[in-house]
């Protein structure tokens, strides 16, 4: 191929397509909402760095709700051998006792919510631990918010 084949080849040398126009106007949407609602939330004071899970025993149908720190659902196989990151070290153990109680079989991970501050994750966690109580689900932890 020629240089002036290559050149004109070239993306740099082109303007863009309608349909990439499009695209990269979507994306522009998108990318302000996000930030948008990433400031409203930091203003109202419940963005940060705390996760919200639901651990799901499927044969026993039993839950518990878990607040840890960073976007990354936990490894449940190695949360026994981990130190909690969370302020509620009780509530870690209490998890810890309930995976090894199953013997580490059966469970599920469902992230719930993210980038929250650690009031906010407890709120929630409060809602959802409520939440399933009333719909007489058998939660393993109750913990005071």
């Amino acid at each position: 191929m020629t240089e002036q084949n290559m050149a004109r080849n070239s993306r740099s040398g082109r303007t863009a397509s309608p349909a990439e126009a499009d695209q990269r106007s979507k994306i522009d949407r998108l990318r302000a909402l996000r930030l948008n609602d990433e400031a409203a939330r930091q203003a109202a004071g419940i963005w940060g760095e705390m996760s919200i899970g639901e651990i799901t025993h499927r044969p026993t149908g039993e839950v518990f709700i878990y607040a840890w720190k960073g976007r990354e659902a936990p490894d449940l196989v190695t949360l026994p051998g981990k130190r909690t990151t969370v302020k509620r070290a009780a509530e870690h153990v209490q998890l810890v006792e309930w995976l090894l109680k199953h013997e580490m079989e059966g469970f599920e991970i469902t992230l719930l919510a993210w980038s929250l501050s650690e009031t906010e994750a407890a709120r929630q966690q409060q809602a959802r631990l409520a939440e399933h109580r009333a719909a007489g689900v058998a939660v393993v932890n109750a913990v005071a918010g």
